[in-house]
C-alpha cells in the first residue's frame, strides 16, 4: 500500500470515528430531551391533586381535562335553529339594562354600593361557586359556606348549579371543537352570547350526558337549588336586590329595580360570558400556545380572578386559577380568607416546578414571573 492509500485509509477512519461519535451525542441528548419532558409530564400529573398543605389527594375521575380522543363529525355541520324566545329575552334584557345605566345618576349613593355588593355577590356565586368549587372540585367548603355559595349562585341566575357544572366540564373536555357548548371557534359572538340563542349542537348534549356528575347528583345542597331554581331566583336575583334599598333607605322602586336588579345581573352576566369570549380570543399564552385560552387583564378585573385563561385550561384543578395568587383576583382572596375562618380547606395548586416545567415545554416564551 503507498503512502498516499495509508494516509486516506487513516481519514477514512478518523471520518467514521467521528460520525459515530457525532450520531452517539445525538441520540443522547435526545433521550435525554426525551426523558426530561417525560418527567416533567410526570411530575405535573403527580400534582393535579396536591392541596397545599402537602397531602396527595387520591386520583379521581377527571371530567374536566380535554379529551384528545374526540374528533368531529365529517360532513355538514347540523342546521343553526335560533330560539326567539331566548332572543327576545336578551334585546328585552340589555335596553332595560341600559335605561338603568342612565338612572345611575339619580340612584342614592347607598344604592350604588348596594349594586357593588350585590355585583360581588352574584359573582362570588359564580366563580368561587359553580366553577372553581362545583365544576372543577379545586377545594373543598363546608356546609354554611356551600349555602351562601348557592344562594349566591340564584342571584347570578346563569342556570343551577348542576347545569353550569356540567356545560363547564363539557366546555373543558372538549375546548374549541363541536362538543364545546359556547365553542370559540365560530366567532366571538356566538361565544360570548350566541351560543344562548340557539339550540345546542348534538354532539354538546350527547357528551354531556355521559359525564360522571356522581358528585354533583350526592351534593345536597346542588341539589336543593336545582329543586327550588325558579323560585330563589326570582327572590334573590330580582326581589332582594330592588326590595333592600327601597325598604331601608327609602330609594324609588323604579331606580331600585333597574340598577341593582337588571343593570346589575347584565353586568355581572357579560362579565362571565367575557371568560368564553374575550378570554378565547385576545392576549398572551404563556403556559400553553396550542390552545386557543389566552391570559387577558381586562377579563381578570370585570370576572374578578377568572381572565387567567391560560393557565386555567392547562391547569384546571387549581383553586386560584392563576399563578400569581391573589394577585388581581378576589375570588381567590375571598377562598383565602374562607380557609382563614376554617369555612374551607384543601385548596389545591401547582407548584412552581410544574409550572416552569410547563411553560418551557409548551408556553409561547411569553412568561414573567410575578
Amino acid at each position: 500500500m503507498s503512502r498516499q492509500q495509508q494516509l486516506l485509509s487513516r481519514g477514512d477512519r478518523r471520518h467514521h470515528h467521528l460520525t459515530a461519535l457525532l450520531s452517539f451525542s445525538f441520540c443522547q441528548s435526545i433521550t435525554q430531551t426525551a426523558a426530561t419532558m417525560t418527567e416533567a409530564e410526570a411530575l405535573e400529573k403527580k400534582q393535579q391533586h396536591k392541596p397545599r398543605n402537602g397531602n396527595v389527594l387520591p386520583e379521581a375521575t377527571r371530567e374536566d381535562v380535554f379529551d384528545h380522543t374526540y374528533k368531529e363529525k365529517e360532513g355538514p355541520k347540523p342546521p343553526t335553529i335560533i330560539v326567539w324566545k331566548n332572543v327576545l329575552l336578551m334585546i328585552v334584557l340589555h335596553s332595560g339594562a341600559l335605561y338603568g345605566m342612565c338612572l345611575v345618576p339619580s340612584a342614592a349613593p347607598l344604592t350604588l354600593l348596594w349594586t357593588f355588593v350585590c355585583f360581588l355577590i352574584s359573582a362570588l356565586g359564580v366563580t368561587a361557586g359553580a366553577h372553581r368549587l362545583w365544576s372543577h372540585r379545586s377545594y373543598k367548603a363546608t356546609l354554611p359556606l356551600k349555602i351562601f355559595l348557592g344562594v349566591a349562585n340564584s342571584m347570578a341566575f346563569q342556570n343551577d348549579i348542576f347545569e353550569w357544572a356540567r356545560d363547564h366540564r363539557v366546555h373543558h373536555k372538549y375546548s374549541e371543537t363541536d362538543a364545546d357548548p359556547h365553542n370559540a371557534v365560530r366567532g366571538f359572538f356566538f361565544a360570548h352570547i350566541g351560543w344562548l340563542l340557539v339550540r345546542k349542537h348534538p354532539d354538546v348534549i350527547e357528551k354531556g350526558r355521559k359525564l360522571e356528575l356522581s358528585d354533583l347528583l350526592a351534593d345536597k345542597v346542588v341539589m336543593f337549588q336545582k329543586t327550588y331554581y325558579k323560585p330563589s331566583v326570582l327572590l334573590m336575583c330580582f326581589f332582594i336586590p330592588m326590595f333592600v334599598p327601597w325598604y331601608f333607605w327609602g330609594e324609588t322602586l323604579w331606580v331600585a329595580y333597574f340598577v341593582p336588579a337588571l343593570m346589575r345581573y347584565t353586568m355581572v352576566l357579560n362579565a362571565t360570558w367575557l371568560v368564553n369570549s374575550a378570554a378565547h380570543m385576545w392576549g398572551n399564552r404563556p403556559y400553553d400556545k396550542h390552545i386557543n385560552p389566552r391570559e387577558n387583564k381586562f377579563v381578570t378585573l370585570s370576572a374578578i380572578g377568572e381572565g387567567y385563561h391560560n393557565y386555567h385550561h392547562t391547569f384546571p384543578y387549581d383553586y386560584a386559577t392563576s399563578e400569581f395568587g391573589v394577585k388581581l383576583n378576589l375570588t381567590t382572596c375571598f377562598i383565602d380568607f374562607m380557609c382563614y375562618l376554617g369555612l374551607a380547606k384543601d385548596c389545591k395548586r401547582v407548584s412552581r416546578e410544574v409550572i416552569m416545567a410547563r411553560t418551557q415545554r409548551t408556553g409561547d416564551g411569553s412568561h414573567r414571573s410575578g
